[in-house]
Parts: C-alpha cells; sequence; structure tokens
C-alpha cells in the first residue's frame, strides 16, 4: 500500500554523528532509515531509555520530532516549503529543523547497549551541528525504507510468504 498510495507511517529514528552527538529523524512517510534501525529495535529502545534516565523525564513521542532540543538532540524531517513538516519526496534530503540543543547528548554517557546501537547507526563524517541537510543514503550502506515493507515494490529484500501473483492471460 505503502508503494501505491505513496504515503507511509512516520518513523522517528535516533543516529549519532562525528562527535558523539545524537539526532532524531523523522521519515516523513517513505523516507530512508539505516537497515540496522530496522533490525535493532531493542538498540533503539536503549537509546531512549538511556535519554530518559540522563534528562531524568520520559520522552514524547508525539511531539519527539518536534522538540528535540528538549532532550539535547538535533532533528532532521523533511519540509514542505520553508517552516511546515512535509512527506518524503525522493531525491531530496533530510532537513534539520527545531533548535540546536544548548547541550547536546553525547553517545559517551550512554550504557554500552545504547552506545553500541548509536555507533551503527552513526553518520561517520558529518556533524550534525554544522549540517543543515543530511542524505541517508551517502552514509549508510544498507539503507530501508517504508516501501520495503511492500512485496511489490522492493521483492529482492523480502522473502516472499506466497509466489507474486502472475497476471491474468486476458490482460494486456
Amino acid at each position: 500500500m505503502a508503494a501505491s498510495t505513496g504515503w507511509g507511517p512516520d518513523i522517528d529514528w535516533i543516529a549519532s554523528d562525528i562527535d558523539g552527538h545524537v539526532a532524531v529523524l523523522a521519515t516523513a512517510g517513505l523516507g530512508p532509515i539505516p537497515a540496522r534501525v530496522t533490525r535493532d529495535p531493542a538498540g533503539l529502545v536503549a537509546v531512549i531509555e538511556a535519554v530518559e534516565n540522563l534528562r531524568g523525564f520520559q520522552v514524547d513521542f508525539e511531539h519527539f520530532i518536534r522538540e528535540p532540543a528538549r532532550i539535547g538532540a538535533f532533528g532532521f524531517d523533511y519540509r514542505d516549503g520553508q517552516k511546515e513538516m512535509g512527506q518524503y519526496d525522493a531525491g531530496h534530503p533530510y532537513q534539520r529543523v527545531g533548535e540546536i540543543p544548548a547541550e547536546p547528548l553525547s553517545i559517551h554517557s550512554f550504557g554500552a547497549d545504547a552506545d553500541g546501537y548509536l555507533k551503527d547507526v552513526r553518520f561517520a563524517q558529518l556533524c550534525f551541528s554544522d549540517s543543515t541537510e543530511i542524505v541517508v543514503e551517502d552514509a549508510f550502506a544498507e539503507i530501508h525504507r517504508p516501501t520495503d515493507w511492500d512485496k511489490y515494490s522492493r521483492p529482492e529484500l523480502l522473502h516472499p510468504v506466497a509466489p507474486r501473483p502472475e497476471p491474468r492471460k486476458d490482460e494486456p
């Protein structure tokens, strides 16, 4: 459905940069995600728990990407125009949203599980504070998109449960 409608679920994920700072990124429906994020939900949960322990409050997922600086993170999302968050558009980068955190979180203050996860979900060549745009495909060898859940959009990435239906003989 995601591939056929151009819409997908908005997924927030967390990554680190060359300096060990943290950013929250939102897929805006169909945006790319490092494959490690989808394979290791426990790692992402460990990061969120570490943030909550360090900041002393529970993370509000409804406003997670809208107020990343509140938790000490940078924020990146897709924009519709200059101000409004928008839907993913192929070929366009994530753009920095929200304020730059006054005291950015560092992976060095996290526990081993969160630290290990963020070292794998790391933009090794860029610094979030210097970046206004991010192209995820440039930073990670293995990328996942929400459309990958749709067996008709990228069948080579899935192990189909049933064979793809053959077109009817009377159809062109």
